[in-house]
């Protein structure tokens, strides 16, 4: 399968996120309602994406770090077709998200930021069913410490692929560095500022979306 985009609509007003999506919506395949977004104005936005565009993948990132099971039925019911929990959350919490997106017929897909050791973590999260986890250098790692896509990050993306996981990656996107990761058989790449705070957030989504497709070609 080729590799998706992923547009993070990390805002904090409902309209502001619509329209976002609307414009971007021809040149992607996954629309995530962020979590600064959902914690602003709720799982409406959530349903009023998924009315808005039936032929998207709807992520609702809810990080739930307890009662997993309840928090996922929530973003469930609103429509989401993923719903996220973090890879630091006991591994009770990420069970019952992921028993509840296999009851649901959905998908939980389970953010590594802050793990320190990202493949001891993920063999952990394959075992109890795990199947999508989300490589993330964190916006305020790279505001404090400058963080990068390094080599060996790099690395650890490839080795997860090769565990049998579905990998996603996000953090400072675009297209100065999607080609560091050409290659790598990833489910979808995460991009946000990288359109959303661009003028024209249409023209970079397809730009977007030019880049990955000749990168995933095959």
């Amino acid at each position: 399968m080729a590799c998706q985009i992923q547009i993070a609509l990390d805002v904090a007003d409902f309209k502001m996120a619509l329209d976002l999506a609307q414009r971007v919506a021809p040149w992607v395949g996954l629309l995530e309602a962020g979590t600064p977004l959902i914690k602003s104005v709720g799982l409406g936005i959530v349903r009023q994406l998924r009315m808005d565009h039936p032929d998207k993948l709807i992520i609702a990132d809810m990080k739930s770090t307890d009662v997993g099971a309840f928090e996922s039925e929530l973003a469930f019911s609103a429509g989401a077709d993923f719903t996220t929990t973090l890879g630091l959350t006991p591994l009770a919490t990420i069970a019952s998200v992921q028993a509840e997106a296999d009851r649901s017929g959905r998908r939980c897909m389970v953010d590594l930021t802050g793990v320190e050791d990202v493949l001891a973590r993920s063999r952990q999260l394959r075992d109890i069913g795990v199947r999508h986890v989300l490589v993330h250098r964190s916006i305020d790692e790279e505001l404090s410490k400058g963080a990068a896509w390094t080599a060996e990050t790099l690395d650890t993306v490839r080795r997860l692929c090769d565990m049998g996981l579905d990998v996603s990656v996000a953090g400072g996107l675009g297209l100065h560095n999607l080609p560091l990761f050409g290659g790598v058989p990833l489910y979808a790449v995460v991009v946000g500022r990288a359109v959303t705070a661009h003028p024209d957030p249409a023209a970079a989504a397809q730009a977007v979306n030019h880049i990955v497709a000749e990168m995933w070609s095959s």
